[in-house]
């Protein structure tokens, strides 16, 4: 169990206990919300698979619906969220919404974007212009990863920096337009791979509370996640159609 699915079921558990769900005899601590303490000891039992420890390690998506509130798990096709609040950043929870490996942050990182300005700065409180920035991040990390180079270089290069390093590695020419094409048909090939798998548009959301109760604090006081306002554009500018699927035209525009 990685320590960010950890982290975000010891979120979740402590939120059941606050409200009440689970106790103090299950879980062998008092486990408040934020108990430094308590956090230690879920480490102790999880690693060792004792007592709770066994559900712990189920992750919060199982957790939660054991528990009758699936609406706690902070996370996108089973995976839990590494960091942002989508509400905040609302290109981030497009992209965490349509991550094809569920919420992660390493497959279109539009807070480049939306907070440090990389390579232009857009507002993060916005929901216009995010399906097309989001699309555009993750062909651009989906042609990096595919080329074996670390992501992280891609806060100082982009793909005009990469070109260059695949035509010496491969001894032919990449250009910015062959390796978007290259980032968008990996993506694609991953999103058919989904669907035959049986995930569906459905799967493409965010956690209900995200999408319902507003912010309370910060920047983005008030607001909720335009997920529902975004989504449709994203299809649209992938070349999907309504259900989230690669259309005929968009997959022989690829060679898929």
């Amino acid at each position: 169990m990685d320590p960010i699915s950890f982290g975000a079921t010891i979120g979740a558990v402590m939120e059941l206990y606050d409200m009440g769900v689970l106790t103090k005899e299950q879980l062998g601590i008092d486990a408040k919300f934020g108990s430094a303490e308590a956090l230690t000891h879920f480490v102790e039992i999880t690693v060792k698979g004792e007592g709770f420890g066994k559900e712990i390690a189920q992750g919060s998506k199982r957790l939660t619906a054991k528990y009758g509130h699936p609406d706690l798990s902070m996370s996108v096709k089973g995976q839990e969220f590494p960091a942002y609040d989508s509400r905040g950043i609302q290109g981030m929870g497009l992209a965490y919404a349509t991550a094809n490996r569920g919420a992660c942050h390493l497959r279109g990182y539009t807070v480049a974007s939306e907070v440090f300005g990389i390579p232009v700065k857009t507002d993060p409180l916005v929901t216009e212009g995010k399906a097309d920035l989001v699309k555009a991040f993750q062909d651009a990390t989906a042609a990096f990863d595919s080329a074996g180079v670390c992501i992280f270089t891609t806060f100082a290069w982009t793909l005009a920096d990469l070109a260059p390093q695949l035509a010496a590695a491969c001894t032919e020419e990449f250009t910015l337009e062959e390796l978007g094409k290259i980032g968008e048909r990996v993506w694609n090939m991953e999103r058919e791979f989904n669907n035959r798998a049986g995930f569906t548009n459905k799967d493409d959301s965010l956690p209900k509370r995200l999408m319902t109760e507003a912010a309370k604090t910060g920047p983005a006081k008030g607001l909720v996640s335009g997920l529902d306002k975004m989504l449709p554009e994203y299809y649209k500018a992938r070349g999907w159609d309504k259900e989230g699927r690669p259309t005929k035209e968009t997959k022989t525009r690829l060679g898929l």
